[in-house]
């Protein structure tokens, strides 16, 4: 196996994870979301429900926002990390890995 290989192998590999975060980002998200129906005033009212509930739609937003509009990016950024760690390795050591 050469370079290419197992530059290529490390990039595949860095991808199948990031898909295992999304999918688990997507059910956390869809967890989150599937709660809503619940925090109605019918389930609980009063002035802690209210800070309850500022609190919870507060949270919400951010970890949506993390996980919806952040998380593609990092994706990106962590495959391309790891394709340019291998090609660096690649050039440190040249000869060290001989074609199959």
């Amino acid at each position: 196996m050469g370079y290419g290989d197992l530059i290529a192998e490390a990039v595949r590999d860095a991808q199948d994870d990031m898909s295992q975060v999304n999918a688990a980002a997507q059910a956390i998200l869809s967890a989150i979301r599937s709660a809503g129906p619940w925090l109605t005033a019918q389930t609980w009212t009063g002035q802690a429900a209210d800070t309850w509930c500022g609190d919870w739609n507060s949270f919400y937003r951010q970890v949506q926002g993390l996980l919806a509009n952040q998380l593609p990016g990092a994706e990106t950024q962590v495959v391309t990390k790891v394709r340019s760690q291998m090609e660096q390795l690649a050039r440190e050591h040249p000869g060290s890995i001989t074609p199959s």
